[in-house]
C-alpha cells in the first residue's frame, strides 16, 4: 500500500515558466540588450538546448547561472492549475508527502509552501542544497542526484520504497523510482510537454496530465 508520495518540484508541482522569462529579461538588461519579444520562443526546448550548449546573453554565460532562477524569482512562481488543491486532498486523507528538487532552494521553496498554505502538507521538503558537495561532485549525473536526494527522503519518510510513490515531469525522476523499486507516475507538464515520446520506453506505473489529476483512490492504491 502507498503511504507517500515524493513529488518533483519544478515543472511537477510548479510551472516555472514566469520565473524564467523574468530571468531572461533581466540578463538582457543588465547587458543593455532588448528583452526578447517572442516569449514562447524563450520557453521551448529549443532555447532551453541553446543554453546547454553554451548560449550567451552579451557576456554572460547564461548556464552558469541557471541557479539564480529558483534562488532569486520565486516570487515569480505559480502552481499549476489545481495543485494545491490536490496536496491539500492527498494530505487530508492521510498521505504524507514531500519535495526533492535536484535543483536548488529549498528555504524559497519553503516559503513557497507557505504562501499557498500547504507547509503543513509536506512532511519533507529537499534540493541539492541539502546534499554534502560531495556527493554532488562535477561528476554526478542529474539521476545520481536525484537518487540521494529521494533516499532521504524516504529516509526522514520513515519508509520502505514500494510504500512511497515518485511524482515527475522528468525521465530521471522515473528512472529513479524504477531504481529504488517505487511507484511511478508521470504528469504531462513540464519536460514531459516535450519529451512524452519517451514515456513508452521508461513504462512508469501510470501517467497523468497534471498533479491536480492525481487521484489517491485511483494511482495510490
Amino acid at each position: 500500500m502507498i503511504r507517500a508520495v515524493i513529488f518533483d518540484r519544478d515543472g511537477t508541482l510548479l510551472d516555472f515558466s514566469g520565473m524564467f522569462l523574468a530571468f531572461v529579461d533581466d540578463l538582457h538588461v543588465r547587458q543593455g540588450l532588448s528583452v526578447p519579444s517572442d516569449r514562447d520562443h524563450v520557453l521551448s526546448l529549443d532555447y532551453w538546448h541553446s543554453i546547454q550548449e553554451g548560449r550567451k546573453i552579451g557576456d554572460i554565460l547564461v548556464m552558469d547561472h541557471l541557479d539564480h532562477i529558483p534562488q532569486s524569482y520565486m516570487d515569480r512562481a505559480q502552481f499549476f492549475p489545481g495543485t494545491s488543491d490536490a496536496i491539500r486532498s492527498l494530505s487530508d486523507a492521510g498521505m504524507r508527502l514531500a519535495i526533492a528538487s535536484a535543483w536548488v532552494a529549498t528555504d524559497q521553496t519553503k516559503h513557497l509552501l507557505a504562501r499557498e498554505r500547504i507547509a503543513d502538507c509536506f512532511a519533507s521538503v529537499l534540493t541539492r542544497d541539502d546534499l554534502e558537495a560531495e556527493a554532488i561532485a562535477g561528476t554526478s549525473s542529474s539521476l545520481e542526484v536525484k537518487l540521494a536526494l529521494v533516499q532521504r527522503s524516504l529516509k526522514e519518510l520513515d519508509l520502505d520504497p514500494w510504500e512511497v510513490a515518485i511524482v515527475g515531469d522528468a525521465p530521471v525522476d522515473i528512472q529513479a523510482g524504477k531504481a529504488l523499486s517505487m511507484r511511478t507516475i508521470a504528469v504531462r507538464t513540464g519536460n514531459f510537454r516535450f519529451l512524452g515520446h519517451h514515456l513508452e520506453v521508461l513504462a512508469p506505473d501510470h501517467v497523468v496530465d497534471s498533479v491536480a489529476e492525481l487521484n489517491a483512490s485511483q494511482h495510490l492504491i
